[in-house]
């Protein structure tokens, strides 16, 4: 009888000891939530800081709104820097991916999304590209969250009629978000009555622009294109300025991705849809500075995400794959990016571009 019992206990420990490691391993202890996993791979460090500044910011803010309420799920972010660097974002994609466990990851700028695309997919992680080039899109996994080449490109040729703006000169980088906004460019001008006069691609790094410069003024444009990013395009603004050329510069995005925008004051250009008042009076009470380029997009994307996956029943982890289909479904969501947020089937989410100026150093509204 003694040895029976002895038996009996042993095994009732073995059991004990299976059902605690099924339960480390395969759930959530009572009482406890599901924790869904963010990574942010932004330039934390590097000519463009202050736009991973911003991006960093704006996820925490919105994980801080979601913490507020009775969520089914915890929402937690990993940030990892790529110093614009695209070798740098996949090392931090498949850091985030294969030792953070993230669920999902978020890159800035087309570069980055182009390389993140194919390691989020294999690994059937959710990959957000703040970007232009709708190629980050593709597959079962990847989203962008920008306004389209096509909503910018419109805007910049009805603001050019409107000016009665005949002929421009482009500047632009051999980028895929950059190419892609250009390529948009060709495609919509025809029969606008505007006219490419001369085109110049250069190369991520490139410094002296003299020579296009000159090829550039002798075509006699009405308007300079610039779509490019920092710091190539402050160089080459003050070598127009330094040739004598007063030609007036224009731009799609680009004089936001400058921490010197006093150097383009007075200038009107095109750029992605605006953030909300609200979302701009949140940050601002919250970092003491208004929003950069990119930061609604970086806040909404953690609220799309968690708005997905608040569909479950928060007992078990829904997979990428059941918040992917959910994300699909979303339509009219009230966001930093406005109240009438859709994702289409293509995994783009759609928001519409205004005309800026920057005023007083600083981006401003003139016209949506």
């Amino acid at each position: 009888m003694k040895n029976t019992k002895i038996i009996i206990a042993v095994v009732a420990v073995i059991l004990i000891a299976i059902v605690a490691i099924g339960v480390t391993k395969n759930s959530t202890p009572a009482g406890e939530k599901q924790t869904i996993k963010i990574g942010y791979i932004a330039p934390l460090t590097g000519n463009v800081a202050f736009l991973g500044e911003g991006v960093k910011n704006a996820a925490e803010l919105a994980v801080a709104d979601l913490n507020k309420k009775d969520n089914k799920y915890n929402y937690e972010l990993v940030f990892e820097d790529d110093a614009f660097t695209p070798a740098k974002t996949a090392t931090a994609a498949n850091k985030l991916i294969n030792i953070d466990k993230v669920d999902a990851i978020v890159t800035v700028a087309s570069a980055a999304g182009g390389v993140a695309n194919p390691i989020a997919e294999k690994a059937s992680v959710i990959h957000f590209g703040i970007a232009s080039d709708p190629a980050i899109a593709k597959g079962n996994y990847n989203f962008i969250d920008w306004t389209p080449p096509a909503e910018e490109v419109k805007t910049f040729i009805s603001e050019a009629q409107k000016k009665g703006i005949k002929k421009i000169s482009v500047f632009g980088q051999q980028i895929s978000g950059i190419t892609a906004v250009i390529d948009e460019l060709k495609r919509q001008i025809p029969g606008t009555g505007i006219e490419i006069v001369s085109e110049d691609i250069s190369n991520f790094g490139d410094k002296d622009f003299r020579t296009q410069i000159q090829k550039a003024k002798a075509t006699n444009p009405d308007y300079i294109l610039l779509v490019m990013f920092s710091p190539e395009l402050e160089i080459i603004t003050k070598q127009i300025r330094e040739a004598g050329i007063q030609t007036p510069l224009t731009a799609i995005e680009s004089f936001e991705l400058s921490d010197n925008p006093s150097l383009f004051e007075g200038l009107w250009y095109v750029n992605a849809s605006d953030p909300t008042a609200s979302f701009s009076s949140e940050y601002q009470t919250a970092y003491g500075k208004n929003p950069s380029i990119a930061t609604p997009n970086a806040y909404d994307i953690v609220g799309l995400i968690a708005k997905a996956a608040e569909t479950f029943n928060g007992k078990t982890k829904p997979s990428t794959s059941d918040i992917v289909s959910e994300l699909l479904k979303i339509k009219g969501y009230d966001g930093a990016m406005g109240s009438n947020i859709n994702i289409g089937q293509d995994h783009i989410v759609v928001s519409k571009a205004v005309v800026r100026m920057i005023k007083d150093g600083k981006p401003v509204t003139i016209s949506k």
